[in-house]
């Protein structure tokens, strides 16, 4: 009975840290708001995530899923996800965060302007080169909701991100 009490209390803690985060209304939802806007240039986070969230993408953020029954390996459960608001901001949060909190502009912090720089790049993020096109977009939204504004090209001579990584 104590063996049973035990694998019962661990399924669900499991299963408990497995659940979506409500990120809806969050610091992460302004953020992936933005950079949504940045690389689709409106502001539906479906856009975005047809655009720019692929199945490969969303496999690398851990294939966050709805229900505890859907298939983490597979596509319908990866468009399920696509179709929820909550589920695509999960998924950018965990895939911007797969590789470790990597500060790609070396300004010292890991914000939003490294977020989307991973969303772009991956974890091949250093001295990023954002262009005027997505700069401008970004700033515009950043400006309405009060996250950091970025620059064409952030970063600088020399900068290293993997410096205490390695």
């Amino acid at each position: 009975m104590k063996l049973f009490s035990f694998v019962l209390v661990l399924t669900i803690l499991v299963l408990h840290a497995e659940a979506l985060k409500d990120l809806m209304g969050t610091p992460i939802q302004k953020c992936v708001n933005c950079l949504c806007h940045a690389r689709s240039g409106c502001w539906s986070r479906f856009n975005c995530a047809r655009y720019s969230v692929s199945f490969d993408y969303w496999k690398v953020a851990g294939s966050p899923v709805l229900s505890p029954d859907d298939d983490p390996d597979s596509q319908d459960s990866y468009k399920k996800c696509m179709a929820n608001e909550n589920c695509i901001v999960n998924t950018i949060d965990k895939y911007t965060t797969s590789f470790g909190e990597i500060d790609c502009n070396c300004d010292g912090k890991f914000d939003c302007k490294d977020r989307y720089a991973i969303h772009l790049h991956g974890r091949n993020c250093e001295n990023p080169q954002f262009g005027e096109r997505y700069a401008r977009r970004f700033n515009h939204c950043a400006r309405s909701i009060g996250v950091a504004e970025m620059l064409e090209k952030e970063g600088y001579d020399g900068c290293n991100p993997f410096v205490d990584t390695v």
